[in-house]
């Protein structure tokens, strides 16, 4: 332990999000609000914690670490699906991309601690991490579009970024013309789909969200790497 003390900044993390998540829970039987309540007092301390500690895998072990992440991603997907009410206009498709996207807001931390941590031979080739990534992500733009629900395109684009970066950590280095390409042509597919919104009289929030997250995508990813990309 070194003298910032990371594990106390851990320890004092827990002790602030069990207790006032539980009450939460105890107070208002909302499963979602207490648990992203807990997470979201636990992780800037656990952020600090690892950044400040020189060996964090010893008290945070990468695979328990995702283990826990995932299942608390998956505890927010139940809970949006269990919810659901079509009556009520919260469809379960709609309910089911708003758990996703949640659940993937508080597991993606994990699995990047995971990833960047984790010995390098259990790790697969970045190229697979950024398919996998990829075709998730389109895949919740275009159920986001059918359902009409924002939550599809902010979903994608957690898993985009994420994705791309996991694909970064596991050795992937895309050229900076690659990656400037893909800024470019991330604007262009998503004016495109705004523009062909317009033209059809389907304007909506899950429309615009899917144009800006097509265009962001690429280019918080190459605004994440630009700096560090010029000294490899």
């Amino acid at each position: 332990m070194n003298r910032r003390a990371p594990e106390l900044a851990l320890l004092t993390g827990l002790l602030l999000s069990l207790p006032v998540g539980a009450f939460a829970l105890w107070a208002t039987g909302d499963v979602t609000r207490s648990l992203l309540t807990g997470v979201a007092l636990l992780y800037p301390f656990a952020v600090y914690a690892v950044y400040h500690d020189d060996e964090p895998t010893t008290v945070l072990p990468p695979r328990a670490v995702a283990g826990a992440g995932t299942l608390a991603g998956a505890v927010l997907l139940a809970d949006a699906a269990a919810g659901a009410d079509a009556s009520a206009g919260d469809p379960a498709g709609a309910a089911v991309l708003r758990g996703l996207f949640l659940g993937l807001l508080v597991a993606a931390p994990a699995w990047a601690y995971a990833v960047t941590y984790a010995p390098r031979r259990r790790l697969r080739d970045g190229r697979a991490y950024l398919l996998a990534g990829g075709v998730a992500g389109a895949a919740l733009l275009l159920a986001g579009l059918a359902v009409g629900t924002p939550f599809g395109a902010a979903a994608a684009l957690v898993t985009w970024v994420g994705g791309a970066l996991a694909a970064r950590v596991a050795g992937f280095r895309a050229a900076d013309a690659a990656r400037i390409g893909a800024v470019g042509a991330g604007v262009v597919f998503g004016s495109a789909v705004l523009l062909a919104s317009l033209l059809l009289g389907a304007v909506s929030p899950a429309a615009v969200l899917s144009a800006a997250a097509l265009a962001l995508a690429p280019a918080v990813y190459y605004g994440l790497t630009v700096e560090t990309a010029s000294f490899e």
